[in-house]
């Protein structure tokens, strides 16, 4: 067993949205996602992998296969690898989502982390 505090993890930049990985283990991957407003996570896609978002603080915009939804505090979102995925904090609060990938994606870069460490 392994247990992890989400609240150190809520870190914000202001030159970039930052990413901090939480667990990194042959079968999952996850990691909470911190964003100031105006910023955005450009579309892309996660390989075969599911993923499941839960925004933590804020809210913002979600655009999967280019539907567009309003997300906010509390709300979860399930998306399959093959949908077309990208973010924007659209609002005047910061957003932090908690996310989980599986099953975890072979590329290195999704298990990266980002922004000022």
């Amino acid at each position: 067993m392994k247990i992890e505090k989400i609240a150190e993890r809520i870190v914000y930049s202001d030159a970039t949205f930052t990413k901090r990985v939480i667990f990194s283990e042959e079968k999952v991957l996850n990691f909470v996602l911190n964003m100031k407003p105006g910023q955005v996570i450009p579309p892309h896609q996660h390989e075969d992998c599911d993923l499941v978002l839960h925004v933590l603080i804020g809210g913002g915009e979600l655009t999967v296969d280019g539907k567009v939804e309003r997300i906010t505090a509390g709300d979860v979102v399930y998306c399959v690898g093959q949908e077309t995925f990208s973010l924007k904090n659209d609002t005047g609060e910061n957003m932090s989502c908690f996310v989980v990938i599986t099953p975890r994606p072979s590329l290195k870069i999704y298990a990266d982390e980002i922004g000022n460490q």
